[in-house]
């Protein structure tokens, strides 16, 4: 049985936390799930898959939340943990119609092989500071994060070149949580819902932490972009076919602009909260507004798109946005 079709459950909701912040550290393993009937098994799923139904592949987190809406019509949506299978299907013409991947990673991938254009930006960034106190960026004070070759730890070092606190890096979101909540950092910068759950883990154990920075907002103070936040997640379709998958689109842009908690929440149950890579409903759906998903055609935001690659050196290539 291929690994496509021959689908397990994730391991762990941590390790699937790491994706929250869009891939921040490639994962050793990778497993993936199939939404195409949340009352059915993984496994199961991913047998019955129609082939003419539309198929898109997803990463965990809060790229799995914004693709609720394609679930939701009709669409099979396999979600996966770990960057190394998006990287390998956006190197394909005759795979998934559509995927959604890290921006910077998608435009890499077009640059050798061409196959999937950009239509649109699903989410904004999702990362905030997590402290006792609002004075986390001091001397001699720890600070745990993650992603450091990744987006996470780019925008952090990008929007904080002179960090008075010591920067300790950790392999995942759920890794630099457990420090700080540990004793071993003083603050944590986390993806929600990760950052909820650490607020609320350490108010149990009779600790107060609140939420202190908002990377998204410092992003859009620094550099001055249009949009709260910067592109991360993008919905990328097969080159030429995005007047094909208009509907599809509609319906995904629609469910995004009508969420609800009720209906997040709901959603989060019928699928599972372990393959969507979120802790439970409850902190998916209280925690969605501060997760900034919300989607923007490409060839709308073409400049703030330009400002978050240029931390990574990279230009929009020609040809690769949906005009």
């Amino acid at each position: 049985m291929s690994f496509r079709h021959g689908l397990k459950w994730l391991a762990a909701a941590g390790l699937s936390l790491a994706m929250a912040g869009c891939s921040a550290s490639s994962a050793t393993s990778e497993s993936s799930v199939s939404s195409a009937n949340p009352a059915e098994s993984g496994v199961d799923q991913a047998e019955e898959l129609a082939g003419d139904k539309l198929s898109v592949l997803c990463p965990t987190g809060a790229p799995a939340l914004a693709s609720l809406g394609l679930a939701d019509a009709g669409a099979a949506v396999e979600y996966v943990d770990g960057q190394d299978l998006l990287v390998s299907e956006l190197s394909k013409t005759d795979g998934y119609d559509m995927i959604i991947a890290p921006v910077n990673v998608g435009i890499k991938t077009w640059k050798d092989a061409g196959a999937y254009q950009l239509d649109g930006i699903l989410t904004w960034g999702n990362l905030y500071v997590v402290s006792p106190d609002e004075n986390w960026n001091e001397s001699g004070k720890t600070i745990a994060l993650f992603g450091e070759q990744a987006v996470p730890g780019m925008v952090f070092t990008d929007l904080y070149p002179d960090c008075q606190a010591n920067m300790e890096f950790y392999p995942s979101v759920s890794e630099a949580s457990a420090a700080l909540l540990s004793g071993k950092a003083d603050s944590a910068m986390l993806a929600q819902p990760a950052a909820a759950g650490a607020v609320a883990k350490a108010g149990q154990d009779g600790t107060t932490l609140s939420i202190v920075g908002d990377l998204q907002t410092a992003w859009q103070d620094a550099h001055e972009s249009e949009q709260k936040g910067y592109p991360q997640a993008a919905l990328f379709v097969k080159k030429d076919k995005a007047e094909e998958y208009a509907s599809q689109v509609d319906a995904l842009k629609t469910y995004i602009e009508n969420a609800t908690p009720e209906k997040i929440e709901e959603a989060v149950d019928a699928y599972g909260a372990e393959q969507l890579g979120v802790p439970n409903a409850k902190l998916a759906a209280s925690t969605w507004d501060a997760q900034n998903i919300h989607y923007v055609a490409a060839k709308d935001c073409k400049e703030d798109l330009q400002k978050f690659l240029d931390v990574f050196k990279i230009q929009i290539p020609e040809g690769i946005i949906v005009e």
